[in-house]
């Protein structure tokens, strides 16, 4: 086994672990006092106090699961200095500030995994960068930010920052697949799975591919290459949003769904055979080969943008066109699977509020229920009955929106509309209750 890998997989479990994740977002709480530390970093900045206007600013981006702190941000003052540490993903951001300025970076590779082809890639990088550049600090290749502080404002520290940090979470896991590289730098920071819930995640992927293909040969054979996309996303959305794999497992993944969605010359059978590839890559996979593409982590920043309500309203409502379609021409299959397809898709593209996110992931955890299970959780849904939790359904939907009646008063719970006599209705009625949400604010 490859040396940082063994040093990762070896480790001891962390008392303080992260509780399951889900997706590529925070999940995890945002710092309460979010809003006033914000407005306290305004205020300092524009009095000139820019030590104090960075550590408030900087400890509004600590988050919280369950009140505790995920010490995804550390601080420290020395004299006339404020040092922090920053984690997002597989990498960690090392920075410090004077009055003058902002220094920050992140250790990327070893210089002396550097070929010609790296360096090329490197180049091309970054031209795509507005804010940090690449170097080499002790024969080191980083990404850093410099920023001066003559006129500094939170908002003028966000970007620069989220983006030092997402591209540094990429890039080290990019490198690492495509350029074949023997090992990650600093790693310290990373989590191993516990191997009960690496072993649920190896066989939920293996049923979940056995069922795919059972799927996609009992679709109808005439004009099903959209019916087979359909199937085929769905199953890798899953495998994103409810394992979060990383590394090399992710990377493919990415690429893959990526790749389908590109608008080019080929066929969409081409793009269905190229997605089955890779599924059917992912059915060989050992368990120890499916192990090393896991680990938990902190992250500060959303990889996405945030996305406004009226344009997920129009996909949702898009997409219920289409499981109409299914539903009316007795592809009874197919349609199921769109109910699962529509949160899944959301997930894995959008920005979203927390209520929202939240909200769409009850659904998923309602749909995957059998997964869940597995992991220890209480169920909202029995599939071998068909029995639905009403009011632990009820109590989630309404810890998901009390929490922001204050901003969105509009905003009910809505679970006495849902329709519970199949999974399936309860999926389209839940869908149907999301377009009716009222997001205006106070």
């Amino acid at each position: 086994m490859r040396d940082w890998l063994y040093r990762l997989f070896h480790r001891p479990e962390s008392e303080h672990a992260l509780y399951h994740q889900f997706g590529r977002d925070i999940n995890a709480q945002i710092n309460p006092q979010e809003p006033e530390l914000f407005a306290k970093a305004a205020e300092a900045f524009h009095q000139g106090d820019t030590l104090q206007a960075y550590h408030d600013y900087l400890s509004s981006l600590e988050n919280f699961t369950n009140t505790k702190s995920n010490h995804n941000i550390t601080l420290e003052r020395q004299d006339e200095t404020l040092y922090f540490t920053l984690y997002q993903g597989c990498a960690l951001i090392r920075g410090e500030v004077t009055k003058k300025s902002l220094r920050a970076h992140s250790v990327i590779t070893q210089k002396k995994l550097m070929d010609v082809a790296v360096k090329r890639h490197l180049l091309e990088r970054n031209d795509l960068l507005t804010y940090i550049s690449y170097g080499v600090k002790k024969r080191q290749l980083i990404l850093q930010l410099y920023l001066d502080n003559t006129t500094m404002t939170p908002q003028k520290v966000f970007y620069p920052l989220r983006e030092l940090a997402l591209n540094a979470d990429y890039e080290k896991e990019y490198l690492h697949y495509h350029f074949h590289q023997k090992e990650l730098t600093e790693i310290e920071h990373l989590e191993c799975l516990s191997k009960d819930e690496l072993q649920v995640k190896y066989n939920a992927m293996k049923r979940w591919i056995d069922n795919t293909l059972k799927a996609i040969r009992e679709l109808p054979s005439n004009d099903n290459n959209t019916t087979v996309s359909f199937t085929l996303l769905t199953l890798l959305f899953q495998i994103d949003y409810l394992l979060v794999p990383h590394l090399d497992m992710m990377q493919e993944l990415f690429e893959k769904v990526n790749s389908y969605f590109t608008e080019d010359e080929r066929l969409i059978e081409q793009k269905n055979d190229e997605l089955l590839e890779f599924v059917l890559k992912l059915q060989t996979l050992t368990y120890e080969q499916f192990a090393h593409n896991f680990y938990k982590t902190k992250l500060t920043f959303s990889p996405t943008e945030h996305t406004t309500f009226s344009e997920l309203n129009d996909f949702i409502a898009a997409s219920l066109e289409k499981y109409r379609w299914f539903r009316h021409h007795r592809y009874l299959q197919v349609a199921s699977t769109m109910t699962r397809y529509i949160p899944l898709y959301i997930l894995y593209n959008y920005g979203l509020h927390p209520s929202y996110r939240a909200l769409l992931h009850l659904l998923v955890e309602i749909q995957y229920s059998t997964y869940f299970i597995d992991l220890g959780y209480a169920p909202y849904y029995h599939k071998d009955s068909a029995h639905f939790e009403k009011s632990a359904i009820t109590s989630a939907i309404d810890k998901a929106i009390q929490p922001y009646r204050d901003q969105f008063p509009a905003l009910q719970n809505f679970a006495e509309s849902l329709n519970f006599t199949t999974l399936d209705e309860f999926s389209h009625s839940y869908f149907l209750q999301l377009l009716n949400l009222d997001y205006t604010e106070r």
